[in-house]
């Protein structure tokens, strides 16, 4: 039986998203799915995997992953065969070149900046389907952080359910039956939302260390790193240390770190764009506009998490 290995961001409303749109569309034509659950830290790994298990008549549809210079050289020359039978949707800045090669060797590929990861595969694969549509539209709210979005709330809410440590499988299974929220759902933000949440931001904020960087063309900038519990998400807390804290003005770029080495990152204007190519340089990072995401190569503890800042902050001043 033909299959489709789904590999996309397992992190956030628009990961979830993508992968439920392609569970609709392969379960319209009778194809199973295989959907892989990524995070930056291991899409590597997961291509190995599937590079090991995969046959001929099968497809690989990557969406959402993010931009990193060596990941997408690295698969398209270790993985031709594999290559031939991978389409790739992506909505983070690419090189030039990159977007060139791969559309050379892959079977598909769009990127595409102005829209999120959920909205590209809906217009691909599912365009006249109207709870596609509306669960494009709540990804594409809390991607670009439309807060006065109407539905945004709901954005939100399934955020929470996606970081609570509820099965993302169980989550894509639901979402792809065509109902968005059940009661189930509910009891697990409410409980994220009133009790998880305020206990991991305030584990969080007893990590958080300001630095200040001088670019090389001489803009001062004022950095806030911390460590992150795992049960906390990129897009909350770069807003709430971005938007909703009461030291947001002195913050002109943050970074945060979680356990893994996931780096996420923000810069307040385009100015401080340099610090973040800096980060880009050192931490085999990408992103969208200001706000991105990179890699530590190490793991992170309480222990050891403020000599991990130290050296992010030092290649940043290289």
């Amino acid at each position: 039986m033909r299959v489709i290995h789904i590999v996309a961001h397992g992190v956030d409303v628009d990961g979830l998203a993508s992968h439920s749109i392609l569970e609709i569309y392969a379960k319209k034509r009778g194809i199973k799915t295989i959907h892989c659950f990524v995070d930056y830290q291991d899409v590597g790994s997961v291509l190995e995997n599937i590079s090991r298990i995969i046959k001929s008549d099968d497809e690989v549809i990557i969406a959402d992953i993010g931009y990193e210079k060596e990941l997408v050289y690295s698969f398209l020359n270790r993985y031709r065969e594999m290559a031939k039978i991978t389409s790739w949707f992506d909505h983070h800045k690419w090189e030039d070149r990159a977007k060139e090669e791969a559309k050379k060797i892959l079977k598909e590929v769009i990127i595409d900046e102005s829209r999120c990861a959920a909205e590209i595969l809906k217009e691909r694969f599912l365009p006249d389907d109207r709870f596609v549509q509306e669960l494009a539209s709540i990804a594409r709210v809390h991607d670009f952080y439309d807060f006065e979005s109407g539905i945004y709330e709901h954005a939100r809410k399934l955020q929470d359910v996606i970081v609570s440590g509820y099965s993302k499988e169980a989550i894509v299974k639901q979402l792809s039956s065509g109902i968005f929220w059940i009661e189930n759902f509910e009891t697990v933000h409410k409980k994220y939302r009133e009790v998880i949440r305020p206990n991991a931001i305030a584990e969080m904020d007893s990590t958080i260390m300001k630095y200040s960087v001088v670019t090389s063309d001489n803009i001062v900038a004022s950095v806030t790193a911390v460590f992150v519990p795992n049960i906390l998400e990129s897009k909350d807390i770069r807003a709430y240390l971005m938007l909703n804290e009461d030291k947001k003005d002195e913050r002109d770029v943050i970074i945060a770190i979680w356990s893994n080495g996931r780096i996420a990152y923000e810069g307040r204007s385009e100015k401080f764009r340099k610090i973040l190519e800096k980060i880009n340089e050192n931490f085999k990072g990408g992103g969208r506009g200001l706000a991105g995401g990179a890699t530590y190569s190490e793991s992170v503890s309480m222990e050891n998490y403020k000599i991990c800042f130290d050296e992010i902050i030092k290649a940043i001043k290289r």
